[in-house]
C-alpha cells in the first residue's frame, strides 16, 4: 500500500473523559492497512485524562492524529466542531469507546473506487458494524444484518434511498456512516446540539436527500455492556427524545409521506426503549410527553403505520406496533407504562393474547 497517497477519509472523534477507551479507538485508526486517513480528536470538555492521551498521539503522528480542546457542546457539538476542519472527500464518525476493524478503509476506498470508474460516487456508504458486549466478551450480528445483506447483497453495491425505501429502517448510528464531504455541505448539514439522541433525525435527512447509497460490509466494533455509554442513562437526558421527535415530525411534515412508516417505526421502538429504560422520577413525565406528542400527529400516520405493518410483519409483530401505538396515544397507557409492575403484567398479557391468536389462526 502507497503510504505518500493524500488523505481521502478523516475519522471524527469526539471525546469526553474517554481515557479509558480512548488509546484503543486511536490504535485501531493507525493500524489501518491503507493509511489514507487523517483523525479529528475533538476533546469535548473532559476533566480526566483524555487530553494527555489525545494530545500525545497528536505529537507522535501529526501527520495522521488532529486533537483539539473545547468547552463541552455535547457529542453534536463535537461532531460539528470536526466537520468544520474537514478537507478530505469522505468523512466518518467513530466514538471515543468504539474501534475500526483493520481492513476498514481499505475496504471502503476500494469499493468507493470501484463505483467512481462505473460512475457510480456514492453520497452515503453504509458499513456493518460488529457489537462488542464489554460484559460477556462476545462479540454479536449488528442488530439490522440480515436487512443489510438483503438491501446490498455484494459489497459496493449502489442504491437509491429515494427508491429503496427499507434503508430507513436500518439502525440509526450515524457512526456507521461515511459521507461524501461536497454532499453534506451541499446540503448544509449539521447536528443539533446539546442534545443526547443526535443522530436520530440525520439518518432521515441524510437518506432523504440521498441519491447513491453503497453498502458495504465492513465497519467498527460497537461496545455494549458499559455504564459509562450515553445509551445506558436512565435520568433526566431521556427527555430529549421530544426534540428530536420534533425534528423528525417536521421533516415528514414536509410531504415526505414516505418516510412517515420508517419515522413511526422508529419513535414507536425507541420510545419504548426509552421508557423501559427511565428511572421512577422521570417515567411519569416521560410517558406523559410522549402521548402527548403521539396525541398531536396526524390519525393518517397511525393508519399507515398500520397498513405497512401488516404488509411488512409477521402478524405478531405489526399487532405490537399497533397496540404501543393506541396505548401512548391513551390515558390509560399513562398508567401502564408509569409503573414497572403495571407494565410488566400487561406486557405478559399481550404475549400470551398474541401466542393464541397464532394458534387459532
Amino acid at each position: 500500500m502507497n503510504c505518500q497517497q493524500n488523505p481521502a477519509i478523516t475519522f471524527i472523534i469526539p471525546a469526553y473523559n474517554a481515557e479509558r477507551t480512548l488509546e484503543r479507538t486511536l490504535d485501531s485508526i493507525l493500524r489501518q492497512t491503507d493509511n489514507r486517513y487523517q483523525a479529528v480528536v475533538v476533546d469535548d470538555g473532559s476533566v480526566d485524562g483524555t487530553s494527555r492521551i489525545g494530545q500525545s498521539y497528536a505529537n507522535r503522528c501529526p501527520q495522521k492524529i488532529r486533537y483539539l480542546y473545547q468547552e463541552n457542546r455535547g457529542l453534536g457539538g463535537a461532531r460539528n466542531t470536526g466537520l468544520g476542519l474537514v478537507e478530505t472527500t469522505y468523512v466518518s464518525f467513530l466514538d471515543s469507546d468504539d474501534w475500526l476493524m483493520p481492513d476498514y478503509v481499505e475496504r471502503i476506498l476500494g469499493r468507493i473506487e470501484e463505483a467512481g470508474e462505473r460512475g457510480e460516487q456514492p453520497e452515503i456508504i453504509m458499513t456493518l458494524p460488529v457489537i462488542w458486549n464489554e460484559k460477556s466478551r462476545v462479540a454479536q450480528d449488528w442488530y439490522d444484518r440480515e436487512l443489510f445483506l438483503q438491501i446490498f447483497p455484494r459489497d459496493g453495491c449502489v442504491v437509491n434511498p429515494q427508491k429503496e425505501l427499507r434503508l430507513y429502517q436500518f439502525e440509526v448510528n450515524v457512526c456507521r456512516k461515511v459521507l461524501q464531504t461536497a454532499f453534506i455541505r451541499r446540503i448544509g448539514f449539521a447536528f443539533r446540539e446539546k442534545v443526547k439522541w443526535e443522530d436520530v433525525y440525520p439518518h432521515f435527512y441524510l437518506l432523504s436527500r440521498c441519491r447513491r447509497c453503497m453498502g458495504v460490509a465492513v465497519g467498527f466494533y460497537y461496545r455494549i455492556g458499559s455504564d459509562a455509554q450515553i445509551t445506558a442513562c436512565t435520568g433526566a437526558d431521556r427527555m430529549d427524545v421530544f426534540p428530536v421527535f420534533e425534528d423528525v415530525a417536521a421533516l415528514i411534515g414536509q410531504g415526505r409521506d414516505e418516510l412517515i412508516f420508517p419515522a413511526m417505526r422508529m419513535m414507536l421502538r425507541f420510545s419504548f426503549w426509552c421508557i423501559r429504560m427511565a428511572d421512577m422520577e422521570t417515567r411519569e413525565p416521560l410517558v406523559r410527553g410522549l402521548r402527548l406528542f403521539f396525541g398531536n400527529l396526524p390519525d393518517r400516520y397511525f393508519r399507515i403505520l398500520r397498513r405497512e405493518s401488516r404488509r411488512q410483519y409477521a402478524p405478531k409483530d405489526a399487532a405490537q406496533y399497533a397496540l404501543l401505538a393506541l396505548s401512548l396515544r391513551r390515558r390509560a397507557g399513562n398508567l401502564v407504562f408509569s409503573d414497572y409492575l403495571w407494565q410488566e403484567i400487561c406486557e405478559t398479557l399481550i404475549k400470551k393474547a398474541l401466542r393464541a391468536g397464532e394458534r387459532t389462526a
